[in-house]
């Protein structure tokens, strides 16, 4: 496959990890593992376009009724006739949201009547106040929000003299087997971050370099090292 060459060629710049690795070669490991699965999926993968006949409730009605939309836009002295199918249009989609609804939650079975709740559950106003840090500066990034709210909420202990003791080897249980079946767990519905690298997608990459995938989360492990880079999967 070429979506698996690209993967593996641009994966192969780094040297995969072992018991020896250190922190600094961690991050570029992890760095350079996140940049082979993006650049992948860039070359690759086909972005999925949304609109409204990627719903749920859109029908093949639906799609008649806007294609006569259209022709009536079309027609010189179609004004009036292109207003009685917009409306008629309108008309069907909120016919078809409700009945749509309505089979939801009459075919939901068990975890899909909370998906329900939370579909009619209040959502927070997002476009309110703006968040302001200790400093008083705005935080515009996502980077810059989460920092404010660390900085916030969970600061800085006092200086101590304690030290982790050395020499645990915990991480030599950390092995192909457990990491297969850890993402085999994971739930391909979770929403991916910034990335696009979602449960699903990982899973495809694991088949493709599971050596590599498996060093990185040993290595954390080791090193009780966690990637600075931001990385949701």
């Amino acid at each position: 496959m070429a979506a698996q060459q690209c993967f593996l060629r641009a994966g192969n710049k780094t040297a995969v990890l072992d018991d020896t690795s250190s922190a600094e070669q961690l991050e570029k490991a992890a760095v350079a593992l996140k940049e082979a699965m993006v650049g992948t999926l860039d070359e690759h993968a086909r972005r999925k376009r949304w609109c409204s006949r990627s719903k749920p409730w859109w029908t093949e009605d639906l799609a008649e009724l806007r294609r006569e939309l259209g022709r009536e836009r079309r027609r010189p002295a179609g004004i009036g006739r292109a207003r009685d199918a917009r409306r008629n249009l309108r008309r069907a989609i909120r016919k078809a949201k409700k009945e749509c609804w309505n089979r939801f939650l009459q075919e939901a079975k068990g975890g899909e009547v909370w998906k329900a709740a939370g579909y009619t559950a209040p959502r927070l106003d997002r476009t309110g106040q703006a968040l302001v840090d200790e400093d008083g500066n705005i935080a515009k990034s996502q980077d810059e929000r989460e920092t404010a709210i660390l900085k916030a909420h969970f600061p800085k202990g006092p200086p101590g003299t304690y030290e982790p003791a050395a020499g645990g080897r915990a991480f030599e249980r950390v092995d192909a087997h457990l990491i297969g079946s850890l993402l085999a767990k994971a739930a391909n519905t979770a929403a991916p971050g910034d990335d696009r690298i979602s449960a699903d997608i990982l899973k495809v990459f694991w088949q493709w370099d599971r050596q590599r995938i498996t060093q990185l989360a040993r290595a954390c492990i080791r090193t009780g090292y966690h990637p600075k880079m931001q990385w949701q999967s």
